[in-house]
């Protein structure tokens, strides 16, 4: 059935909400069994007003509360949006795209901003070691200043100001050194004073020795991160086929694409992207792309994730510790990171790997059984067989839910942090992209002591791409390219991860790093290209570091 949404009174054009009208049409949707939605350009509004509402644990992410959604398409099946470049325009707080149980999700050719952004901007009018003034305009982003404190205000909300993303004012990066500033917090950061001032506010520095970076000068644009990492563009779970096409995402209030155990995902042409209208310094304000726990094949094709606030892809599972041995293969279990709280361990059949906590290998593994979820801190797990060896504090991770991943002719540049995180026992394969981060462009890691986002990965093919002065921001990588699993004992032979082919890329470096690996079985670098360019500080290291690797195939001429 093909609905032009007109026909439900959605009409572009009116600043007046959508969302009411949107739940009915939508409602109407889950009982056909095709259905195809036509927007005609132009821009439609959504508040949270009239939206749904449903308790979400949203894996990554900040606040495990009841969120209002825009799109609630729970239940949908064979399903297509069109949006013929119409420009959705949300207003904080809600989350724009909800897909739950569903088979066959078609959604293209739409435009993504909210009225107001989740966080603010600063440009830097003046800086001395211990003080700063700041260009703020305040018809964008309002705030004031209460007991030397400076709050932002939006659309339902008012925030303290905690911490900031220093950019680079010409080159549109982050900066080089120590991008990442914290003050005011309870747990550390400077001790900060503010003063509101004609053109916006500045900042002093309180105590002896306390200063900003060396590499703060005037021009830099501060990014001024207030507002939780609580609404991703698209939340996806357990869904079967779900695709995207010709998305642009101007603004996202956490992640701008998470999906969980979801199998088969295609992005085309999703691109994470500046609004033309404002030219904000930001992007998403998480990840672009975030893939929990899935299965399948992810596909990400011709996109471009630049500015984003976090890493452009990262893909892993979760580790689940065990707190207690109750019987024969019965376990309750905990999940420890924050951001992680009320994620299921799977479903019954499905393959669990048991790991040891200090090492990370395999001790076992068995099919789930069956399970309980107590709240969202712990579960009981029962498997099908007893694994021999296992004590408190080691941790387990569904093994089924480890998809195969392309990721080919996109960009990825200018964010904060990394690059890709790779973290799944699928095959993987990286061609034909460029890679512009201040971070590792590449990095294989998983851990189970601090983010408890396993596990171990199979192999992974890095071919024709160009990575281009990556690695600038030690912080943030040791290399260009890098595993490192967060491992405290090795073994004589078996490592964590499996193989790494790097074959036929070009490096543009301002030092001589390229890889740093441990804890490897096989990396093979061959047909590579190397140029040395300046323009950025060079960093110690050498080419190629290597500890616990087994094999270590140079090819290259």
């Amino acid at each position: 059935m093909r609905i032009n949404v007109n026909e439900w009174g959605i009409v572009p054009g009116r600043r007046k909400d959508t969302s009411f009208r949107l739940r009915g049409l939508l409602d109407f949707c889950r009982m056909e069994e095709e259905t195809e939605l036509i927007f005609e350009r132009g821009e439609y509004h959504f508040f949270p007003d009239y939206a749904a509402e449903k308790l979400l644990y949203i894996s990554n992410h900040d606040e495990d509360t009841i969120k209002r959604i825009a799109f609630d398409l729970s239940g949908c099946n064979n399903l297509t949006i069109r949006g013929n470049g119409a420009m959705f325009l949300f207003h904080t707080d809600i989350l724009p795209f909800y897909c739950h149980e569903c088979r066959h999700i078609h959604i293209e050719g739409i435009q993504m901003d909210y009225e107001r952004p989740s966080y603010s901007e600063a440009v830097i009018a003046h800086a001395e070691p211990g003080l700063l003034e700041l260009s703020v305009d305040r018809v964008k982003y309002p705030f004031f200043v209460k007991h030397k404190r400076l709050y932002f205000t939006g659309e339902n909300f008012c925030h303290e100001l905690q911490f900031w993303l220093e950019m680079d004012g010409e080159k549109g990066e982050p900066i080089a050194e120590d991008p990442d500033f914290f003050f005011n917090l309870p747990d550390g950061g400077a001790a900060a004073e503010w003063k509101e001032t004609k053109e916006g506010a500045e900042i002093r520095l309180v105590g002896e020795g306390n200063r900003f970076s060396r590499a703060s000068r005037e021009g830099n644009r501060l990014i001024l991160r207030h507002h939780p990492r609580n609404y991703p563009g698209f939340y996806v779970t357990d869904s079967v086929d779900i695709v995207c096409k010709d998305i642009e995402l101007y603004h996202s209030e956490g992640m701008a694409f998470i999906a969980q155990y979801t199998e088969n995902i295609e992005l085309e042409r999703f691109n994470i992207t500046f609004n033309p209208k404002n030219r904000r310094a930001f992007t998403a304000a998480a990840d672009g792309f975030h893939f929990v726990c899935c299965s399948g094949l992810i596909r990400i094709k011709d996109c471009l994730a630049e500015n984003q606030l976090d890493d452009p892809l990262n893909i892993h599972g979760i580790y689940f510790r065990i707190r207690e041995i109750l019987g024969k293969g019965e376990y309750l279990a905990e999940l420890v990171h924050h951001q992680q709280k009320g994620v299921k361990p799977g479903k019954p059949g499905d393959v669990i790997s048991l790991v040891d906590k200090r090492t990370m290998l395999e001790k076992g593994n068995s099919m789930l059984a069956e399970y309980r979820i107590l709240n969202k801190d712990f579960c009981v797990i029962k498997l099908e067989d007893e694994i021999q060896g296992l004590v408190p504090g080691d941790v387990f991770e569904n093994r089924s839910c480890s998809p195969d991943l392309c990721v080919e002719g996109s960009t990825f540049r200018n964010n904060r942090a990394r690059g890709l995180l790779l973290t799944t026992a699928g095959k993987v394969i990286v061609k034909n992209n460029y890679f512009h981060v201040p971070g590792a462009a590449l990095l294989i890691s998983g851990d189970c002591r601090e983010w408890f986002e396993s596990g171990a990965s199979g192999p992974v093919i890095v071919e024709n791409n160009i990575f281009d002065k990556c690695a600038y921001v030690t912080n943030w990588g040791k290399a260009p390219i890098q595993v490192s699993p967060e491992t405290v004992e090795f073994a004589d032979k078996k490592r964590v991860h499996d193989r790494l082919e790097i074959r036929n890329n070009k490096f543009i470096c301002t030092d001589s790093r390229l890889i740093w690996a441990q804890n490897i079985d096989t990396i093979v670098f061959e047909g590579n290209q190397v140029i040395l360019e300046e323009g950025y500080p060079e960093r110690e290291g050498e080419s190629f570091y290597t500890s616990y690797v087994n094999h270590f195939i140079d090819k290259n001429d």
